[in-house]
């Protein structure tokens, strides 16, 4: 079952994302707390947040923030969080998501990032949905016990 996100479901998903952030760790202190005022914030109904439920079990988690361009009139919206631990039940919080983008006038852009390993279905998938405009993002990451 596909729904919006409550506030009882934020340790769920705090979990979530912490098993999503260690797939491919980048060498930081995971935040708990954190993604706990993220996920609450996305709860906002002026943002995204829904789970897929299994059995009353939530097992994945999608969350944006829909914030004031600074370049252009409109919105822009970011995904903070994409993540299943049910296989295809993915597909379904990403085609909601199109679905709540498009119905929304003053969204002008969305922006997914998607890790190096990306499954090439997924990319597919979010073309054929309208993300269609492809980007590069390079990432710096200081090292532990890095200076500068």
């Amino acid at each position: 079952m596909i729904r919006k996100a409550k506030p009882s479901d934020i340790p769920a998903i705090v979990d979530i994302a912490v098993e999503s952030v260690s797939q491919n760790p980048l060498p930081v202190k995971i935040d708990r707390e954190a993604i706990a005022q993220m996920i609450q914030f996305c709860l906002n109904p002026a943002h995204f947040g829904y789970v897929i439920e299994d059995d009353g079990v939530v097992v994945a988690a999608m969350g944006a923030i829909s914030q004031r361009s600074f370049w252009y009139k409109g919105l822009q919206v970011s995904v903070l969080l994409y993540y299943t631990r049910k296989p295809g039940a993915g597909i379904l919080l990403m085609r909601e998501f199109a679905r709540w983008v498009k119905s929304r006038s003053g969204i002008k852009t969305a922006v997914i990032e998607l890790e190096p390993d990306v499954d090439e279905r997924l990319v597919s998938f979010l073309s054929k949905a309208g993300f269609g405009r492809k980007t590069i993002n390079m990432t710096y990451v200081r090292e532990p016990g890095g200076q500068s």
